[in-house]
């Protein structure tokens, strides 16, 4: 016999709050009720799924164990609840996005609070994570859409490059190179240099430009996102290459951009299960998304 819906609702609802009477209150059902199920539960699992410890009910290690496969459950579920009330009305429901922070920070608050003042009753929810973990969220279907930057794919996922321009070094406003309009990247080996790891996306297009120079890239300060580099630069630790979506902050205080040579193209690209059809509302945040990246386009162009 397996666990219902409704009981696994009961176990995640008492691993969240604790306690029997707090759960109860949570799902709107008795008290009895709850415990009654929690033992029926036990009886089925087969092994015990809490310890009461200091008046609490904790879960066991086993218990803890199932906590991240109950999440995406649950999660799943209300997903088709959105989807069936989006199907209802198509002028209301929900849109969930996950997008790796450079895009989140500058691509996406643009095209949402566009996206947002056309259809004010559709409810968008966002997700910053790092480029590998948007292209697991996506591909589990926690989401509607992923935003990750090149060189990222999946086989079973489809890409819509929404725009695409080159690396950038950014250096400290009074930096000796900042009065340049162009840097080779073996004008940096000076200085200390800011950068990504290779097992980064990010990183592997910076090795490569500097494999294409023939120059060693010794990276002094390793970080995992570019707005971390950026304000480190910013301190004074050093110079960075970085992707160009931070030229869409129009206050790029204290620091300079410039090209880079040899040039490197990173694109922005939306994350679309192969096989998923892309409910309304996301389908009209994406237009939206790359009405906004036609404009970033022109702006992170040198």
């Amino acid at each position: 016999m397996s666990l219902t819906l409704r009981q696994l609702e009961v176990v995640r609802a008492v691993c969240r709050h604790g306690s029997v009477t707090a759960a109860a209150s949570a799902l709107n059902v008795s008290q009895p009720a709850i415990s009654m199920m929690l033992r029926e539960c036990t009886r089925i699992a087969g092994f015990p799924l809490f310890l009461r410890r200091q008046g609490r009910l904790q879960p066991t290690a086993e218990m803890r164990g199932l906590l991240a496969e109950l999440d995406r459950v649950f999660e799943g579920v209300e997903r088709v609840g959105r989807l069936v009330q989006d199907m209802r009305d198509t002028g209301i429901g929900s849109v969930q996005i996950a997008a790796t922070p450079t895009l989140a920070d500058h691509l996406v608050p643009p095209a949402v609070a566009a996206f947002q003042l056309a259809r004010p009753r559709i409810q968008v929810a966002i997700r910053t994570m790092d480029n590998l973990s948007v292209v697991e969220t996506v591909m589990q279907e926690r989401v509607d859409f992923g935003l990750v930057l090149t060189p990222l794919g999946h086989p079973d996922a489809r890409l819509v490059t929404l725009c695409t321009g080159a690396l950038v070094c950014v250096v400290p406003a009074a930096h000796p190179l900042a009065g340049r309009e162009t840097v080779h990247v073996r004008d940096l080996a000076p200085f200390p240099l800011i950068s990504f790891s290779r097992s980064l996306p990010l990183g592997d297009l910076v090795e490569g430009a500097f494999r294409e120079a023939g120059v060693p890239r010794r990276i002094g300060i390793e970080v995992n996102q570019s707005s971390l580099a950026c304000a480190l630069v910013r301190a004074g630790a050093g110079v960075a290459v970085v992707d160009p979506f931070m030229l869409m902050d129009t206050e790029r205080r204290d620091v300079v951009a410039l090209k880079l040579l040899p040039a490197t193209a990173v694109s922005a690209q939306a994350l679309i299960p192969r096989t998923a059809t892309l409910a309304r509302p996301a389908a009209l945040l994406l237009a939206t998304i790359r009405r906004t990246a036609l404009v970033a386009e022109r702006a992170i162009a040198f």
